[in-house]
């Protein structure tokens, strides 16, 4: 297809088949396009599925912009690509975009954020971004709890969320979480803005134990899986996603109130 490949692999993490698995092995994709400002990119496997909030792509383009863009990725339709200035997404303007760089993009529903490669010399401002923390009433401390501050999390723009540094450990020691164990659901995160989307992966403890993991679209994680000390931890790597505006922690479940006599 011309070189696309990242290094994200969504089909562990949603469970859609969206994205090649050639994703998994690093690099970008390069567009075409035989009209200005027009650009087209082909996949290899292509997408199979129409475009899903928290896309991720890293793409070059063979040619600079001279006016507001859009990007079609295997014919699922051209997508305006934008910039954010400080207070709001723009369009992007002549020049924004240059040959021979990459350039993260994710999709929002709406269209493509260019969150990396436009300098600040152009007009548009830093993406802002804000490190937040698990609050204490929205992690099962029943069941797990983190060590050394590992509870952060970032929110790009105001609504792209994506993990720094979660890492849990189970409360006791060594012992099954989840299935025919107790206390699978672990952490409440930011709602997701696609209703009714789940996001699934799979991942190993510092021990080596086999995890699964699932956000719901509510924003709620539960964890599967069997630590072997009471120093194996799990660290929840989620991809980026984009959640609602504002941001909504779901209300349920209630952790860690005694039930009432």
């Amino acid at each position: 297809m011309g070189g696309y490949q990242s290094d994200f692999r969504l089909e562990d993490v949603r469970g859609d088949g969206n994205v090649p698995l050639e994703n998994s092995i690093g690099g970008y994709g390069v567009t075409t396009g035989a009209d200005d400002n027009v650009y087209e990119l082909s996949l290899d496997p292509k997408l199979t599925r129409p475009y899903e909030a928290g896309l991720p792509l890293e793409v070059v383009f063979h040619s600079a912009n001279t006016e507001a863009a859009t990007l079609n990725i295997d014919g699922q339709g051209a997508i305006p690509l934008k910039k954010f200035n400080g207070v709001s997404l723009t369009p992007i303007v002549a020049n924004d975009l240059k040959m021979n760089l990459v350039y993260k993009l994710v999709f929002d529903g709406n269209c493509f954020q260019v969150l990396t490669g436009i300098p600040v010399s152009t007009g548009i401002s830093q993406n802002r971004e804000e490190i937040f923390s698990v609050l204490d009433e929205n992690i099962n401390s029943d069941s797990v709890f983190y060590t050394s501050n590992r509870n952060r999390y970032s929110v790009v723009n105001g609504n792209l969320v994506t993990p720094l540094n979660i890492r849990l450990r189970r409360v006791g020691g060594a012992g099954q979480t989840g299935g025919t164990g107790s206390g699978g659901t672990v952490l409440k995160m930011p709602a997701l803005a696609e209703f009714g989307s789940v996001i699934a992966w799979t991942t190993h403890s510092s021990e080596g134990n086999l995890f699964f993991c699932q956000l719901s679209s509510f924003g709620v994680l539960a964890i599967e899986g069997e630590f072997t000390s009471a120093l194996d931890e799990v660290l929840i790597i989620f991809p980026p996603y984009i959640a609602k505006l504002p941001l909504e922690i779901p209300a349920n479940p209630v952790f860690n109130v005694p039930p009432v006599p």
